[in-house]
C-alpha cells in the first residue's frame, strides 16, 4: 500500500511523485497503481467511480479502477464527476487543472485549467457545488459577498511534518475503509453502537397566566419546539444550504467527506468539513465539536449512518434545528427567531427564514448587524438554492427584499432587570420549595405556568413607579395582590432593583405593621364575644397594667370619648382602644389567630418563637412587630373570604422539556384551606373595614371596598418611616407598603404634594390606582352584611357621655383627626407632643417601637 506517491511499477516503495500522479490507498502493489496522469485511487477491484481529473486517463478514483484496478485511460472506468473528457475543462479535486479558492489565493492541484472560487473571473457559482457545514467549513467564508462570504485574509496552509502525514494518512485510509465498510457491512461499523441521544440543555420558561413568557432560566438560551411549529419554508431554507440531499442521503456525504480528509492531509483547516445535517447533529449532541481529527470524523460518520438508519428524518431535523447555534446567544431555531426578529418561529416569513438559515454557517459574519453585505450575499445564496430545489419560483425570489431585523436584540437575561427580576426570583424560590433543583431549573427546559396576571403585574409596576417618581431616591415600595378565593398571587411587586437583590415584599424584608395589624385584634375580639358595637374608652393618655407610660392616640385624639364603639375606634384608629382589646383577649391569642389568617412570621421569626421568647405584649395590637407584604396580603385575603385562609401560591403547573408531560400540578398539591375564624366573625370585621373605606374622601376605586392603613414613625419625630395601605374587595386583596429601600429608615416626605407620608398618601395612591386597573374587567361583587354578634361589654365606664360621638369625624374640625385615617385629606397634621406618630405609634414610651433608624433590619 502506498501513501503520498505513485511508483512507476506499482510497488510499495517510496518514490518521487510523477507529473499528475496521486495517492493510492488499498490498491494492488503490482497492478493497482495510478498510471501517468492518474489521480488518487481508493481501493481495488473492478469498475469504480472517478471524481475529477484533467487528463484523458481519468482522475481520482473512489472504490476501484478499471481493468485490474488501475486508473488507465480508455479502460472500463466508472463514472466521472467533474472530469473533463478529452481535454475539456471541469471542476477538479486534487489533480491537474486544480481548483483555486479565493482570488489570487491558494490553489489546490496544479495545471492551468480548473475552477476558481471567489475569483473575479467567475460570474456564477458552479452548479451543484454547495456550502459546507458550519462546524468545520471556512471555504465560503472566504468568498465575495455575492457568493455569501468575505474575501480571504491571507489564508495560510499548514504543512504537517512527515510523521503527522503518516498518522493522518492512516486515519484517512481508515476513514475510507469505514465508508466502504458501511456499504459492505464493515467490522468497525458493525461493532460501533449508537449511544442514546443525550438530553440537551433546555431553557426553562416562566409564564404569566395568559401563557406569555416573562422570564427564563438556562445554561444555554434554548427553547425546544416540535418540527410542526417550524414552517416548511424555514425547514427547506436550512436543508437547501446545509444538506441539499438531506431527504435522500444516508446521513453522510462521500464527496464532502473526501474533501474534508484531503484538507486534513494538506493541513488546511479551511478545506471544509463536508458534514451533512445528520453529522452536524451527531457532533453537537455528543459534544464532538472541539476535536478536529480523523478519529472524530470516522466516529461521526459511523454514528450519523447508524442514526439515519434508525431514526426518521423528521426526528433528525427536529433535533438539529433545536440544537444548532445561530449566534446572538441563541441555541435552537425558536430562540434564533426571537433573537433576530422578536417573534416565535412559526411566524417567520420566507425571507426571514432565509436569514435564519444563512447565519448557521457563520453566526458572526452572517449576522446582518455585524456585516450586512456578507449577510445579504449569503441570504441571496440561500434563496437561490431554494429556487434550484424547486421550493420557491424564480419570480417570487426576484421580488424578495432583505427583511427588517433587530439591530440589537433583547438580551436573554434582560428580564432580570427591574421588578420582573424580583418576580422571577420569587418564582424560582417556589420551584425549589416544591422539589425542583438548580439543574432542573437551569437545564431542564421546563415550562412553568404561574398565577401572575400580566395586566395586573403591569398595573402594579406602573402604579408603583409613577407614585415614586420625583420622590426621595431611597424611597421604595412593595405590592402584593391575591385572589381571596384561591390564594393565587395575581401581582407581586417586590421593588425594582432586579434579580439577586432584596425582595421587599418577602419574609426576608418585613416592615413594621403599625395600625394595619389592628384588624387581627378586632377579629379575635369578635371571636371572643365582643361585638363591633361594644363600647370602649377611646380617650387619649390612658394607663395600662402592661406598660409603664400612658398611651396616647394619634394627635392626642379624644373625639370618641369614653363610650366609643369598636367600629368607631377602628375608623379613628385609636391606640388606646386596641391596646385595651389586645390586653383583654391576650396578645398570644391574637398572634395565633393572625398566624392562621396568613401572618407566618413576626420580625422574621415564626409565631411560636415570638410567643416563647417572652417579649410579646399588648403592643402587638397596634403594630409593634414587622410583617411581610406577602403575609399581609394573605391575611387581608382571609378577611375578604370571611375567615378562610388559602395558602398563597405562584405556580399552577410545570411541564417537562417536551411540553407534554406534567411534572407538577398545583391541583394535586394544593394545601387544605384553613378556617382562621368563623365566617360570622369575618362578615363583621369586613363591615368595620368597609366603614373605614366609606369615611375616606380619596383612594376610591369605583366599587365597595374594605381597607385599613398603618404607619410607624421615624425615630422620635413627627415624621413616618413606614406607611401601609391594605384593603380588598370580595375578589381581590392587596397590600401596599412604602418605606426605605436600604437598610436605614428614611423620613417619608411627599415631595410632590408636600407633607408627611401616611397610609392614605403614597401607599393609598398606589393601592387605588392598582385596584382600579386590575379590577377593571372583573365582576363587581357585593359584601355580605354584618351580623353584629357578641354580647361582651367593653371597658367603657358605666356613665355615658353627652353628646354621643359619631363614627365619622367632622372633617371641618382639625382637632381630633387621625392623620393616618383615609378621610384625612392633606394639610398640616397635628404635632404630637408625646412622641406619637400620625398613626399612634409610640416613640420611646415602652410599646416596643424601634427608634434606632434601623428599619426592618433592626426592629427588635
Amino acid at each position: 500500500m502506498s501513501y503520498g506517491q505513485t511508483p512507476e511499477g506499482g510497488d510499495s516503495n517510496p518514490g518521487a511523485r510523477e507529473r499528475s500522479s496521486g495517492t493510492v490507498y488499498g490498491g494492488s502493489a503490482s497492478t493497482g497503481a495510478a498510471k501517468v496522469g492518474g489521480g488518487t485511487v481508493y481501493g481495488g477491484s473492478s469498475g469504480g467511480t472517478t471524481y475529477g481529473s484533467s487528463s484523458a486517463s481519468g482522475g481520482t478514483t473512489y472504490g476501484s479502477s478499471a481493468a485490474s484496478g488501475n486508473s488507465s485511460s480508455g479502460s472500463s472506468s466508472g463514472t466521472t464527476y467533474g472530469s473533463p473528457a478529452a481535454g475539456r475543462s471541469g471542476t477538479t479535486y486534487g489533480s491537474s487543472g486544480g481548483t483555486t479558492y479565493g482570488s489570487g489565493g491558494t490553489t489546490y492541484g496544479s495545471g492551468a485549467s480548473g475552477t476558481t472560487y471567489g475569483s473575479t473571473a467567475v460570474g456564477d457559482r458552479p452548479a451543484g457545488v454547495g456550502p459546507r457545514s458550519r462546524a468545520a467549513a471556512l471555504e465560503d467564508d472566504q468568498l465575495l459577498p455575492e457568493f455569501g462570504g468575505m474575501p480571504p485574509n491571507d489564508p495560510k496552509v499548514r504543512k504537517p511534518g512527515r510523521r503527522k502525514k503518516i498518522l493522518i494518512g492512516v486515519g484517512i485510509g481508515t476513514a475510507v475503509c469505514m465508508l466502504l465498510g458501511m456499504v459492505g457491512g464493515g467490522v468497525a461499523y458493525a461493532s460501533t453502537d449508537l449511544p442514546p441521544i443525550p438530553k440537551v440543555s433546555g431553557t426553562t420558561q416562566i409564564k404569566y397566566s395568559d401563557n406569555s413568557t416573562f422570564a427564563t432560566f438556562s445554561a444555554e438560551n434554548r427553547v425546544e419546539v416540535p418540527l410542526n411549529k417550524v414552517p416548511k419554508h424555514v425547514q427547506q431554507a436550512v436543508t437547501s444550504v446545509e444538506d441539499p440531499d438531506f431527504d435522500t442521503n444516508k446521513g453522510v456525504s462521500f464527496r464532502g467527506t473526501a474533501r474534508a480528509v484531503w484538507g486534513l492531509v494538506k493541513g488546511d483547516d479551511g478545506a471544509g468539513g463536508g458534514s451533512t445535517i445528520t453529522q452536524q447533529y451527531i457532533r453537537n449532541v455528543f459534544n464532538m465539536t472541539k476535536e478536529r481529527s480523523y478519529t472524530r470524523k470516522v466516529k461521526e460518520i459511523i454514528l450519523a449512518r447508524k442514526l439515519s438508519d434508525s431514526v426518521p428524518k423528521e426526528d433528525i431535523l427536529k433535533g438539529y434545528l433545536n440544537t444548532i447555534y445561530f449566534g446572538r446567544g441563541a441555541s435552537g431555531i425558536q430562540q434564533a427567531s426571537q433573537a433576530y426578529f422578536g417573534k416565535d418561529v412559526d411566524k417567520l416569513t420566507v425571507e426571514e427564514g432565509a436569514v435564519i438559515a444563512a447565519v448557521i454557517k457563520d453566526p458572526t459574519n452572517f449576522d446582518p448587524a455585524n456585516k450586512l453585505e456578507s449577510a445579504k450575499g449569503r441570504w441571496g445564496y440561500v434563496l437561490d438554492q431554494m429556487v434550484a430545489k424547486g421550493y420557491i419560483d424564480q419570480a417570487a425570489r426576484s421580488a424578495m427584499t432583505y427583511p427588517k431585523y433587530l439591530e440589537k436584540p433583547k438580551r436573554a437575561g434582560q428580564w432580570r432587570d427591574g421588578s420582573t427580576g424580583i418576580l422571577g426570583q420569587k418564582i424560582e424560590s417556589e420551584l425549589k420549595q416544591i422539589g425542583f433543583n438548580e439543574e432542573d431549573i437551569n437545564t431542564g427546559g421546563l415550562t412553568v405556568f404561574t398565577t401572575i396576571s400580566k395586566p395586573a403585574q403591569a398595573a402594579a409596576a406602573k402604579a408603583s413607579q409613577e407614585a415614586l417618581d420625583g420622590q426621595d431616591k431611597d424611597m421604595a415600595t412593595a405590592t402584593v395582590s391575591i385572589d381571596p378565593k384561591s390564594g393565587a398571587v395575581r401581582a407581586y411587586y417586590g421593588g425594582d432593583r432586579g434579580y439577586g437583590n432584596l425582595d421587599l415584599a418577602s419574609a426576608a424584608a418585613p416592615h413594621p405593621a403599625g395600625s394595619s395589624f389592628k384588624p387581627y385584634v378586632l377579629a379575635k375580639g369578635v371571636e371572643d364575644g365582643y361585638s363591633i358595637d361594644s363600647l370602649w374608652d377611646g380617650t387619649s393618655g390612658q394607663k395600662f397594667e402592661d406598660r409603664a407610660e400612658p398611651l396616647t392616640n394619634s394627635g392626642n385624639d379624644n373625639s370618641c370619648g369614653k363610650q366609643c364603639s369598636l367600629t368607631s375606634a377602628t375608623v379613628k384608629s385609636l391606640n388606646t382602644v386596641y391596646w385595651a382589646l389586645t390586653l383583654e383577649v391576650g396578645a398570644k391569642n391574637v398572634a395565633k389567630l393572625a398566624e392562621k389568617a396568613g401572618i407566618k412570621t413576626l420580625d422574621r421569626k415564626p409565631i411560636d418563637d415570638i410567643i416563647n421568647d417572652g417579649k410579646l405584649n399588648s403592643g402587638l395590637g397596634i403594630g409593634q412587630f414587622s410583617v411581610s407584604v406577602l403575609d399581609q396580603a394573605a391575611g387581608y385575603a382571609t378577611f375578604a373570604s370571611y375567615g378562610t385562609y388559602h395558602q398563597p401560591y405562584f405556580i399552577t403547573k410545570v411541564l417537562d422539556a417536551d411540553g407534554k408531560t406534567v411534572l407538577w400540578d398545583h391541583a394535586n398539591n394544593v394545601a387544605q384551606p384553613v378556617q382562621a375564624f368563623d365566617k360570622s366573625v369575618g362578615r363583621d370585621v369586613s363591615y368595620v373595614m368597609q366603614q373605614v373605606y366609606d369615611s375616606a374622601t380619596k383612594n376610591k376605586i369605583g366599587r365597595d371596598a374594605a381597607i385599613k392603613t398603618g404607619t410607624q414613625q421615624y425615630q422620635n419625630t413627627e415624621d413616618n418611616a413606614h406607611a401601609w395601605m391594605c384593603g380588598y374587595t370580595p375578589n381581590m386583596a392587596t397590600a401596599v407598603w412604602v418605606g426605605s429601600g436600604t437598610d436605614k429608615d428614611i423620613r417619608l416626605k411627599d415631595r410632590k404634594r408636600g407633607g408627611i407620608v401616611y397610609g392614605s398618601g403614597i401607599p393609598g395612591i398606589i393601592w387605588s390606582d392598582y385596584m382600579k386597573s386590575a379590577l377593571k374587567k372583573t365582576e363587581v361583587e357585593e359584601f355580605q352584611s354584618a351580623l353584629h354578634e357578641g354580647d361582651k361589654a367593653g371597658n367603657a365606664p358605666e356613665e355615658e357621655p353627652d353628646p354621643t360621638p359619631s363614627d365619622t369625624p367632622d372633617p371641618n374640625d382639625p382637632d381630633g383627626t387621625n392623620p393616618d385615617a383615609p378621610w384625612y385629606d392633606g394639610g398640616e397634621s397635628p404635632s404630637p407632643s408625646d412622641g406619637t406618630n400620625g398613626d399612634g405609634q409610640q416613640g420611646d414610651n415602652g410599646d416596643g417601637q424601634n427608634q434606632d433608624g434601623g428599619g426592618f433590619f433592626n426592629n427588635n
